[in-house]
């Protein structure tokens, strides 16, 4: 019996068809995309890590911002995602290396949605051998875990990144992007580090490492950087035994840069603060 709320069959054709010539249409444009970004390769001036997930963000932002209709707007996510990815290969490829112990397998999870399964890997046990890839060039990326206080877990590796040139590193985003988790994806959340600059996306969170007298409490912390002109958020401490100083690493709205006169605003420091990077604020949980 037949349905009568199928259409016929030469309809069903008529509408393959044109699936077809919109699919051919979608692969010309990434074809031209492609030859747009080997231009970018080959002319555009960008050397070393040619990552910049600054513009990433802003590019699925302004893409989510006039999306409409019935395509999930995750979808939307995904597919950019992948051809970000795309484009990074046909620049030259990266290889990220990422800090597979405590809770590893849902970050080495997180790194392959975000920067794609083409990607190659390199996976060690904490996050100084991870940082240390960047260094020897081994990697453009680390993959690691959220800051903690101290030594907590892995995540006291944020000092780290407060060294002074030829191997400077920073923090360049913080993933997942798409914070709205469906069932099967990685859970929990990564920071993503480069020898290159974090790059603005237009709604952003900057990281600044302080160091400060050992008594100094996390209000007067807070206080201080709000005297001096930054809206401060979560705020994560390092006593190291023995020293007479703590350091404090301060998450600030807005993109900071090494020039901010504000950081030269902070009061009763011990030494110059040290602005270790920062990331795009993920989206959220709205669909």
């Amino acid at each position: 019996m037949m349905n009568d709320s199928a259409p016929p069959p030469n309809a069903l054709a008529q509408l393959r068809a044109q699936l077809d010539a919109i699919d051919d249409q979608i692969h010309d444009l990434l074809m031209r995309r492609a030859a747009v970004v080997e231009s970018v390769a080959r002319d555009g001036g960008k050397v070393g890590t040619k990552i910049r997930p600054g513009r990433e963000a802003a590019i699925l932002r302004r893409l989510l911002a006039r999306h409409t209709g019935a395509w999930p707007a995750q979808a939307i996510v995904r597919i950019w995602r992948e051809i970000f990815g795309a484009a990074l290969i046909i620049e030259g490829g990266q290889t990220m290396a990422v800090c597979d112990g405590d809770g590893g397998a849902e970050r080495l999870a997180l790194a392959r949605e975000h920067f794609g399964p083409l990607t190659p890997v390199r996976r060690h046990h904490n996050p100084a051998q991870t940082l240390a890839d960047l260094a020897r060039d081994n990697a453009q990326l680390a993959i690691l875990p959220p800051p903690a206080e101290d030594d907590e877990a892995h995540g006291g590796w944020w000092p780290m990144l407060t060294a002074s040139a030829p191997h400077r590193l920073f923090v360049i985003a913080k993933i997942p992007f798409w914070t709205k988790r469906a069932e099967g994806l990685p859970l929990g959340e990564a920071f993503v580090a480069a020898a290159v600059k974090p790059d603005p996306s237009g709604n952003d969170r900057s990281l600044i490492v302080l160091e400060l007298a050992a008594d100094t409490s996390r209000a007067r912390v807070t206080g201080m950087v709000k005297d001096s002109g930054f809206a401060p958020g979560q705020i994560w401490v390092k006593r190291v035994p023995g020293d007479s100083a703590i350091r404090a690493l301060v998450e600030v709205e807005g993109f900071v840069e090494d020039t901010d006169p504000r950081l030269a605003a902070i009061a009763g420091l011990i030494a110059p603060p040290v602005v270790i990077g920062g990331f795009a604020v993920p989206l959220d949980s709205t669909p």
